[in-house]
């Protein structure tokens, strides 16, 4: 079979719900890897979150991290920031909207303001955490930022905050939850880093499989070959993707490449 480029989102995909890559997975990836297929996870985490997941899943696994602005291309990084004028943008909403919380993230530093919450720093391995308290620390930065996150728990607020953000100047806006809005580059998402990725290795479309379950992974399910939503996804990423695998609970991704490589698998 021809070389395939094969995606994973992380949260809700590639981990289960005890965040645990399953053995099947890993056991799969290693046998399609040594008949000549790549890998990538691609993820909304800043770099060195995905990747330590990377490292997880096996050796030689590419990375698309901060929603397709920062890419793995061998020992090469490829990064995008969040412009000047969109981290302006996003300040003045966080003043507009106080109960909002923000995380703005490097390669390797996620900064914070509005607090941290517990549960997003013990999701985010290997990074480190440092607080924004001022627009001056924020203008400091801006030369490292690649993406960012706003959180809050009151529904109406995100919904006033993605109204306001949503004509910003270079700055897209995706979501991973409802409980966030998740703030990208413009013209970067994981749909365009697959793009850069298959076409630096000379992979056609139709040969590019891409895993996920949620709104931020609609655009890469949409480019790929072969986009797969597992059962858990909303009902709009299931009514969008090309086919619906088994949940992240039961071994989803480990169904389907079991079935679409099974003659690979077995020679």
């Amino acid at each position: 079979m021809e070389k395939h480029l094969i995606l994973f989102d992380i949260d809700g995909t590639l981990l289960n719900d005890d965040m645990r890559i399953s053995k099947k997975t890993i056991d799969i990836v290693s046998s399609l890897q040594k008949k000549g297929h790549l890998f990538y996870i691609a993820s909304g985490r800043l770099l060195s979150s995905a990747r330590s997941y990377s490292e997880m899943l096996g050796k030689n696994i590419g990375t698309i991290a901060a929603n397709g602005s920062v890419y793995t291309l061998g020992n090469e990084i490829v990064k995008n920031r969040l412009k000047d004028e969109a981290v302006s943008a996003i300040f003045e909403a966080c003043k507009i909207y106080p109960k909002l919380q923000l995380r703005l993230f490097s390669t390797d530093t996620a900064y914070g303001m509005g607090g941290m919450l517990q549960a997003f720093m013990n999701l985010a391995s290997k990074t480190k955490f440092k607080k924004i308290k001022s627009k001056s620390d924020l203008d400091r930065l801006n030369p490292f930022i690649t993406n960012g996150i706003l959180c809050a728990n009151d529904l109406s607020v995100l919904a006033d905050a993605k109204e306001f953000l949503k004509d910003a100047p270079s700055l897209c806006l995706s979501s991973s939850s409802e409980h966030n809005i998740e703030l990208i580059p413009s013209g970067r998402s994981k749909a365009a880093a697959l793009k850069d990725v298959s076409q630096k290795y000379g992979i056609e479309p139709q040969n590019t499989i891409a895993f996920g379950n949620g709104e931020n992974d609609l655009p890469m399910l949409i480019e790929s070959g072969h986009g797969v939503a597992m059962a858990n996804s909303p009902r709009h990423v299931l009514e969008q993707a090309d086919v619906v695998t088994k949940s992240n609970n039961e071994n989803g991704i480990y169904a389907f490449l079991s079935k679409y490589f099974a003659e690979d698998l077995e020679s």
